[in-house]
C-alpha cells in the first residue's frame, strides 16, 4: 500500500492515502477505478477525480508496453 501513498503524494493528493489503504486499494485494484468509486473513497472534487483518472491510465498505458528484450551480444563459435 506504500507504493499507491508514494504515487497519490506524486499527484498531490496524500490526503487520500489513507482512505485508499482502508479500501485496500492497491495497484490490482487502482487500474479498475472509476470515478464513481473515487466519489465513493471520498474524493469529492471532480478536479482530483480526473487528475487522477487520467494518471490510472497512463499508468496502465505504461504497463502495456512490453519491455524490450536484454540481448546480450552474440559470440562467434570458435
Amino acid at each position: 500500500m506504500q507504493q499507491i501513498a508514494d504515487w497519490l503524494k506524486e499527484l498531490d493528493m496524500a490526503e487520500s492515502a489513507e482512505r485508499f489503504a482502508e479500501n485496500h486499494i492497491d495497484s490490482g485494484v487502482l487500474r479498475d477505478l472509476t470515478d464513481q468509486d473515487l466519489k465513493d473513497l471520498g474524493v469529492v472534487s471532480i478536479g482530483h477525480r480526473r487528475k487522477m483518472l487520467r494518471a490510472i491510465s497512463e499508468l496502465a498505458e505504461a504497463r502495456t508496453v512490453p519491455p524490450r528484450p536484454h540481448r546480450l551480444p552474440s559470440r562467434s563459435r570458435q
